[in-house]
């Protein structure tokens, strides 16, 4: 079932967040149909309006980034088959969807929004941002000694400048921030492709975000 078309899932595609409650660490649940399902929102306010108008005892509302989730929390917090309710409150039903199918349906539309605004942002100011040492003037690749995947080996690349200079201050010290213009880029592009390597596009501070192969990005790119 693809929820594309639901209003909760156009404000997480916007927002890139949403809001759940825990008490004593645990995320609170609302019976429905007979299940016991987890709850989510994707505005506080409708979190706040469920549970004062239900009294629910509860200890705090998260927020969630929808990267950082998705990275992180994602396979240790649920299984496939888990549930949960979105945006219920004391007078609407909410939408129950399928926790993981409905995440990872998420970050695939948002995967491709980033790339095409990435794409469009260059075309307009034919500059990318990105991370270099000292005596070297090509984009660096740099990886998480966390990660044991492919994508743990990527270039980290930006179109906006304040983007890119909020994200080096913050996790890449030892780097120094440089631009090239859009037709450099491509080439560059041309032999991280050749050696299967991958491009992390805009990348928040966490280093988290859509991280794709450098094939998938020089297909799309206009250069």
């Amino acid at each position: 079932m693809s929820y594309k078309n639901e209003r909760f899932y156009k404000d997480i595609l916007t927002n890139e967040q949403f809001f759940l409650a825990v008490k004593d660490k645990k995320i609170i649940k609302h019976s429905h149909n007979g299940k016991d399902l987890f709850c989510f929102w994707t505005r506080e306010s409708l979190a706040k309006e469920y549970l004062e108008n239900l009294n629910v005892d509860y200890d705090k509302i998260k927020t969630m980034d929808i990267d950082r989730f998705a990275t992180y929390e994602l396979d240790d917090m649920f299984d496939d088959e888990d549930e949960a309710l979105v945006n219920v409150t004391k007078d609407i039903e909410g939408h129950e969807i399928r926790i993981v199918d409905a995440i990872n349906e998420l970050m695939s539309d948002l995967d491709r929004i980033r790339i095409r605004e990435f794409v469009q942002d260059i075309a307009k100011t034919d500059t990318v941002y990105g991370l270099t040492k000292k005596g070297y003037k090509q984009f660096m690749v740099v990886y998480d000694e966390n990660d044991n995947f492919e994508q743990s080996h990527f270039v980290p690349v930006w179109s906006l400048s304040q983007r890119a200079d909020k994200v080096a201050k913050e996790d890449f010290e030892t780097f120094e921030l440089i631009d090239v213009e859009g037709e450099v880029f491509s080439e560059w592009l041309d032999e991280l492709r050749d050696d299967n390597r991958y491009v992390a596009i805009d990348v928040k501070p966490g280093v988290i975000g859509t991280i794709v192969s450098a094939q998938k990005l020089a297909n799309e790119l206009t250069i």
